[in-house]
């Protein structure tokens, strides 16, 4: 038997794949002749939220949804920019007409203007020139805008990795007056609203494997997502100083001036920071991983004992920033400065322009 809302066949052993319904659900609701429909589509309809699907499930229906569609609403976070443009996301959408979407700016301090977190994005996909469009969901930001340029195609896909609000942005256009339905020749529900004449289509959240958020419940997935605003912490550490970020990223320092560097450090506030010397960061990192050290909220969901960590060196300079996917960013105020950074094998991490850039004066309206 299928799911009537997205034509998966129905099994009861894995939650994680298509057409996934509880058996006992299954029987009750076959029992009482009521309709059919897997875990994934029965949230989406009664809820209006989509299950995140991983990007190697998904890729191959998103490359076809994609390109039998108008345009497609690519979705980010500008507080996640790396691991939110996700290269594999970008090879998917090659050739597809696209607009970029950068959600969440009003997380960002008020200093950073409009202008210049546009410019700094457009720097950053220099490759790829998208038509760009700052959005705060939350704060009702870029919405019209976004409204106006979409309702000049006929049918309009959105796709993003989880946690960047594109259900949040698809609910602020649409209202979420919604049906979900099965695109052909896939296996997932989409979400499908009107908007005047143009059909919108809200796509399950990607998980990419290359975020920290990725590899943690959802729960805790929950708590590390900032909705408020981000913490910001200065540090100015010595030679023989280590700090932690949560319980899954390591700095170490090494610099050869008398000026020791400044630097800041943003993240969620659920992610706890702690400063430590060297002889001293091994024995706290194993006893206080999952306590003092968060993320993770629960050591259990990623015992310190099987983690595959690897070891990176950079070199760090005024005006630079060292990003780590789902977990935050280090910007630089003085340098230069090497760290070794020590974290969880796989997740990206990437040096980069400052988008915090500590000479900027204006601030956004």
């Amino acid at each position: 038997m299928k799911c009537k809302g997205c034509g998966a066949e129905l099994q009861h052993e894995d939650e994680a794949l298509p057409g996934y319904i509880p058996k006992d659900v299954f029987e009750r609701r076959t029992l009482l002749g009521e309709e059919i429909l897997c875990q994934r589509c029965f949230r989406a309809r009664h809820y209006g939220k989509l299950m995140p699907v991983r990007f190697e499930e998904f890729s191959n229906q998103l490359r076809d949804v994609a390109r039998s569609v108008d345009v497609v609403v690519w979705v980010l976070d500008i507080t996640d920019f790396e691991g939110s443009y996700d290269p594999q996301v970008t090879q998917i959408l090659s050739g597809v007409k696209k607009i970029l979407v950068v959600n969440k700016i009003d997380l960002l301090p008020r200093a950073v203007t409009v202008r210049e977190i546009e410019e700094w994005v457009r720097k950053q996909i220099s490759d790829h020139p998208f038509d760009v469009i700052l959005t705060s969901a939350t704060g009702h930001y870029g919405i019209g805008r976004l409204k106006e340029r979409i309702l000049k195609f006929r049918q309009v896909l959105f796709v993003g990795v989880t946690n960047v609000g594109k259900s949040s942005l698809f609910k602020e256009l649409t209202g979420m007056d919604v049906s979900v339905t099965p695109f052909p020749g896939t296996t997932l529900g989409f979400i499908q609203a009107k908007m005047s004449d143009t059909v919108l289509f809200d796509s399950p959240g990607i998980t990419t494997g290359r975020r920290l958020i990725d590899l943690l419940s959802p729960e805790s997935q929950k708590k590390l997502t900032p909705t408020d605003h981000l913490s910001r912490f200065t540090f100015k550490p010595d030679r023989n100083d280590v700090i932690f970020l949560g319980g899954v990223c390591r700095l170490d320092f090494d610099f050869e001036t008398e000026l020791r560097p400044i630097f800041q450090i943003f993240a969620s506030e659920a992610v706890k920071f702690h400063q430590t010397s060297k002889n001293k960061a091994e024995d706290l990192w194993r006893r206080q991983y999952g306590k003092l050290l968060t993320p993770p909220f629960d050591p259990e969901e990623l015992p310190l004992e099987n983690l595959k960590l690897r070891e990176e060196r950079f070199t760090l300079n005024a005006g630079e920033e060292l990003a780590i996917a789902g977990l935050g960013w280090l910007s630089v105020r003085r340098g230069p400065f090497e760290i070794c950074l020590k974290t969880i094998d796989g997740i990206n991490i990437r040096k980069r322009e400052a988008l915090v850039n500590p000479a900027r004066k204006e601030r956004r309206a």
